[in-house]
């Protein structure tokens, strides 16, 4: 299996989506699974030719002919979930940045991503694009398209709080009595900035704000910087402590970080990071 990472060329796309993969498995190769965890973009994939078999931890997608394009968007997955892959593949997959896939959708993203990872078909035209984008046999070519169709779906979507929320938990991280503090910055209760966070961004601000402490800490990890321990990677992470990490590595990703760590794949410059199993 190959995975390849590219870049939006638009200057507007590149504000909104963080990067393109493609995924590529030959006729002969032999399956693959890999483990991959909740992040804070909006993904978007599509892949033809396959059957998928969809529960809340695994995803298998096995070759079949039938000239079918699906296209899927990642849900609300909470956790670490299994992927599998059967028989040849050519995936192509969108990274959009967080709450950046709504300036290009006509309704709310809530109302286009229920449950774990279900068929996105956000426009009348967008099946037909897609499907005419997947024939082509030159993926800067498919690539080049896929972003034509995005701009041309572009509105300058505009939340009044969001964004401002976003860069706060990016920033600073705030504990419980933070969320509090931004609400009061906001004039807006808890229930509301619930509510815009399932309805735009399909999380809640508390496991938003979990995601970006695991997020970080596998953007600072480097094997030889952290030979003698976690503790130092647990504080530039911003947890309260290597213990509060382990706790929430757990519940992401069902290992402790001295175990995920050593298995994790980082692809590109890190957007990718999947753990292959044996």
């Amino acid at each position: 299996m190959e995975i390849e990472v590219y870049r939006p060329q638009s200057p507007l796309l590149k504000q909104h989506i963080e990067c393109f993969y493609v995924l590529s498995r030959s006729k002969n190769a032999p399956p693959s699974t890999y483990l991959t965890f909740p992040g804070t973009q909006q993904v978007v994939s599509l892949y033809a030719n396959t059957t998928s078999e969809i529960t809340d931890e695994s995803v298998i997608i096995r070759y079949e002919p039938n000239g079918v394009l699906e296209s899927r968007i990642v849900g609300r997955f909470q956790r670490v979930v299994c992927v599998r892959y059967e028989g040849p593949v050519h995936e192509i997959t969108t990274l959009f940045r967080p709450l950046s896939i709504n300036a290009f959708l006509p309704i709310p993203l809530k109302d286009l991503a229920q449950g774990h990872f279900p068929l996105f078909d956000p426009y009348p035209d967008f099946m037909d694009v897609m499907t005419g984008i997947y024939r082509l046999t030159d993926v800067h070519k498919q690539l080049q398209e896929i972003e034509t169709y995005w701009l041309g779906k572009y509105h300058g979507y505009q939340h009044p709080f969001l964004p401002s929320v976003l860069e706060h938990l990016y920033q600073d991280d705030p504990d419980e009595q933070g969320i509090a503090s931004i609400c009061k910055a906001q004039g807006i209760s808890r229930q509301t900035l619930h509510h815009h966070f399932e309805r735009y961004l399909c999380k809640t601000p508390s496991l938003f704000r979990k995601i970006i402490r695991f997020r970080r800490a596998m953007q600072h990890y480097h094997p030889e910087k952290f030979q003698a321990g976690l503790s130092r990677l647990s504080a530039l992470a911003n947890y309260f402590d290597q213990s509060h990490m382990i706790r929430d590595f757990k519940a992401l990703t069902g290992y402790t970080p001295n175990n995920f760590f050593p298995r994790l794949s980082k692809i590109g410059n890190g957007e990718v990071n999947l753990l292959f199993m044996d």
